[in-house]
């Protein structure tokens, strides 16, 4: 294997027989040049992309943040690996890497997304909730920022859904399907664009959006009741019009068509990742 582009000292991008692959390990990348043969002792893991589309959201993604997310998340895969003996596709990188980046920026600016499925992750999966719980603690060494028990909720429903198998697989899975499409209907038509399918912003949106439908379709009752950040909310609906009115749109599609209410707090939870998809609108235009 050889050199085709250095990102930092740990992680860089290389030529395997003809095959782009990503390689991650500590000073694997340090003074190396385009070219140059790897020392194949020094990779810690290397990702080898069964498509084109997984390269383009790499580049991406690691153009909009540091590397050093690319190398936390590595870490948290590899682990993951181990003690829940099993295999992830190559997408889990970009999913897991994409996430702690987003939730520790919404921690340093004091806004909590609670997790609305952690009460089921927590009884269904609890490996996967132990080692995302351990996740947390690797990211607080590393920046030292301690994120919320709902991220290690996240971070494990990441590892259920990027399994090699297909056991995730249910039979609630075409009707999640269509309502994950019609809601993505919906979000186009309120917004007036049409969402790009290899675009970072609409894959961050739908594994944000997979969340919110796994509540609303699952067979625990939703509480419409519980205790709400009512300043949480306020904030958001002040801040964010477009965005939150948008999502009004899918609350009233989902009760219409499945007869179920959506908490304020599932609401504000919708209304940011809208944001951020409007966001990313006005920074292209």
């Amino acid at each position: 294997m050889y050199v085709k582009k250095t990102f930092n000292n740990n992680v860089l991008l290389a030529d395997n027989n003809g095959h782009e692959v990503v390689l991650i390990g500590k000073g694997l990348g340090f003074q190396k040049k385009v070219g140059q043969v790897i020392d194949e002792s020094a990779v810690d893991k290397m990702y080898t992309p069964t498509e084109d589309r997984w390269l383009t959201l790499f580049d991406e993604l690691i153009n909009d943040i540091s590397p050093q997310y690319f190398e936390i998340a590595s870490q948290i895969i590899k682990v993951a690996e181990k003690k829940l003996n099993t295999k992830f596709n190559a997408y889990l990188l970009i999913a897991i890497t994409d996430h702690i980046h987003f939730a520790v920026q919404r921690t340093k600016d004091q806004i909590v997304i609670r997790n609305e499925l952690l009460w089921e992750i927590q009884h269904f999966y609890p490996t996967e909730y132990a080692v995302g719980q351990e996740a947390l603690q690797m990211i607080d060494q590393l920046f030292g920022i301690q994120l919320a028990d709902d991220e290690a909720g996240f971070i494990a429903l990441k590892f259920v859904e990027n399994r090699t198998s297909s056991q995730y697989r249910t039979d609630k899975g075409a009707q999640m399907t269509k309502l994950l499409s019609d809601i993505i209907t919906i979000v186009q038509y309120q917004l007036q664009t049409h969402l790009d399918e290899d675009s970072m912003s609409y894959q961050r949106f739908l594994v944000h959006l997979r969340f919110f439908v796994e509540r609303i379709t699952g067979s625990k009752k939703v509480n419409t009741s519980e205790e709400t950040d009512d300043v949480l909310y306020t904030h958001v609906f002040k801040k964010y019009p477009q965005a939150f009115n948008c999502t009004q749109k899918i609350i009233q599609f989902v009760k219409s068509t499945l007869n179920k209410n959506v908490s304020l707090n599932e609401q504000v939870y919708v209304t940011i990742h809208i944001q951020r998809i409007i966001n990313e609108m006005s920074q292209q235009s």
